[in-house]
């Protein structure tokens, strides 16, 4: 299995089609989530009968100075 944690979704998509591996995502959204979240990262990945589940979360990766605040 391919190491596809902490990855932007956007390029494990790209890393996985261009394999021809077929997955599917499944969104975790805190009861709290973040308003300015900028990257969704695969944070879980299991394969089942070939198929890559992969659990992805909102992150807020770049640092603002309305973050700072």
């Amino acid at each position: 299995m391919m190491q596809l944690l902490g990855m932007p979704l956007d390029q494990v998509s790209k890393m996985l089609e261009k394999e021809a591996i077929p997955y599917k995502v499944v969104c975790y959204r805190s009861y709290k989530p973040y308003e300015d979240a900028d990257c969704a990262r695969v944070i879980r990945v299991r394969e089942t009968d070939g198929v890559y589940e992969l659990v992805v979360g909102e992150f807020k990766t770049e640092i603002d100075e309305r973050s700072q605040g």
